[in-house]
């Protein structure tokens, strides 16, 4: 690197520009050299793989993340101090395998992907606060997978990776053995790149089609864009091979072509987003509804969530997952809600208790036209008056009118108008700077706590907001999540 700024020092000098231009030139050059950098690593992916994920420039992202208040206390000491326990086991390995943990920092600090086939990605899975989890999601990587690191000390790495995942080493055929009775993974060295799998034919042709261009995922799909994008993370997934468990949104409800993701961290928030592209054009316009009700809505507990009533997604299977009960009281009450949604318009909105003593959940529907409370009591419901209890395990489900607005709520409808009027989403500061980088219509939202869920499930304080959104743009579905 030295030798090409020289080089265009020595050019500029003899064209007579200034030191400005020169560095111009430096930035215009090294930019243009970019791509070829991040090329290198797609390489390794073969195209009839189903996805890749690339976090890029770790070292650097990872001070950003670091920063921002939520992940700042999942990290730090101050918090649940994860970087801590994670360099104490580190250094406890390092000390056993006399390597010093520098050698996987490094490698970590750079560039990594992870691609594979024959699995659909659960993007929740990628998340846990316990660093075992990730271990033995190491140790289980899977036949058809594969995990690159950039590292120039690949025998060093191997053998902290051996005592990570407590795994003997042997090599055979310049290939790196790590297994026990119940798995293995192999590893092999390739141009500066460690390239890892469960097993030794994926490690095999991932070498195999890096050096063979027309048989690369990046030679088959319009990706080479995508992964040079200035973002940590980037990612490809073909067809339905991507998923999410999050509330109110189903992913595969409808038939994709591909989807993309992004990941970028600023100073205040990480911002993911993902975007489905569809096999066919369909008309996406009835799915969306306005947002500006939402701000008005009483907050319960530590989040909210609404979404359009005629939305593609299963909204009576995501409310239905908030109670607990025997199979048939479940199912009782998802096939109440499938009625009350088919005579409901505009948004349905959700809200209460993720953890705590005492969870608290209400969902409000807006009704177009009357719905008939003797279907509630047909199957089983009690009338109290002004309300109706449907039994369900100890406790109950009520059910009662206020003007337009149907409630389903675990709360008698005393409690629920005491406990609804002391808030209001509007109140909320973070959501209102949040929600105004989304657009006004879109077909689900959900805004959550994450102070108050971190406290109530682990007694720490903590600071934290997350909004998460589905939309639509120029026939393309976005998700976008942002935590700060």
């Amino acid at each position: 690197m030295k030798g090409l700024y020289a080089l265009l020092s020595k050019l500029g000098q003899s064209l007579e520009v200034s030191n400005e231009m020169r560095q111009t030139m430096l930035i215009i050059f090294l930019t243009l050299l970019s791509p070829c950098l991040f090329g290198e690593l797609i390489d390794f992916v073969p195209a009839d793989y189903d996805f890749f994920l690339i976090f890029k420039d770790n070292g650097k992202y990872y001070q950003k993340v670091s920063s921002i208040q939520f992940f700042n206390f999942l990290l730090g000491e101050n918090g649940l101090g994860l970087e801590y326990v994670t360099k104490s086991m580190l250094e406890n390995i390092g000390y056993s395998t006399r390597v010093s943990p520098d050698v996987l920092y490094e490698a970590l600090s750079k560039n990594i992907l992870f691609a594979s086939k024959g699995i659909v990605l659960d993007v929740g899975s990628f998340f846990s606060v316990d660093v075992n989890y990730y271990v033995e999601a190491l140790r289980n990587m899977g036949t058809n997978s594969i995990l690159v690191f950039e590292t120039n000390k690949p025998e060093a790495f191997i053998k902290l990776i051996a005592g990570i995942t407590n795994l003997k080493v042997s090599v055979n055929e310049k290939t790196w053995i790590l297994q026990d009775t119940d798995v293995a993974i192999f590893a092999r060295y390739h141009k500066g790149y460690l390239v890892l799998s469960g097993s030794k034919s994926a490690v095999e042709k991932a070498i195999d089609v890096y050096d063979r261009p027309a048989d690369q995922f990046g030679y088959r799909y319009p990706v080479k864009d995508l992964v040079n994008q200035p973002t940590w993370i980037c990612g490809f997934f073909k067809g339905n091979s991507f998923s999410t468990n999050l509330v109110g949104m189903d992913t595969n409800s409808i038939d994709s072509d591909y989807f993309t993701i992004i990941g970028i961290p600023s100073e205040e928030s990480l911002v993911v987003e993902v975007k489905q592209y569809l096999k066919k054009n369909i008309d996406l316009s009835k799915y969306l509804s306005s947002t500006i009700t939402m701000r008005n809505m009483p907050v319960i507990g530590n989040f909210a969530f609404s979404a359009t009533a005629s939305g593609p997604s299963d909204i009576a299977q995501s409310i239905t997952s908030w109670f607990q009960g025997a199979q048939e009281e479940v199912r009782k009450v998802y096939q109440i809600i499938s009625s009350i949604l088919d005579v409901s318009t505009g948004r349905v909105y959700v809200t209460g208790d993720i953890a705590g003593e005492q969870v608290r959940f209400a969902a409000i529907f807006n009704l177009a036209t009357d719905f008939d409370m003797n279907l509630i009591k047909s199957y089983g419901a009690r009338d109290f008056g002004s309300e109706l209890r449907l039994p369900i395990l100890n406790g109950f489900v009520s059910f009662f009118t206020l003007g337009r607005d149907l409630i389903v709520t675990n709360m008698t409808k005393e409690e629920y108008q005491r406990v609804s009027n002391r808030k209001r989403l509007r109140d909320d500061a973070a959501y209102q700077y949040l929600s105004k980088k989304l657009p006004d219509k879109d077909m689900m939202r959900f805004y959550a706590d994450l102070g108050s869920i971190i406290e109530s499930m682990l007694g720490s304080k903590a600071r934290g907001r997350v909004l998460f959104s589905q939309f639509v743009d120029s026939g393309v579905i976005i998700y976008r999540v942002e935590v700060m």
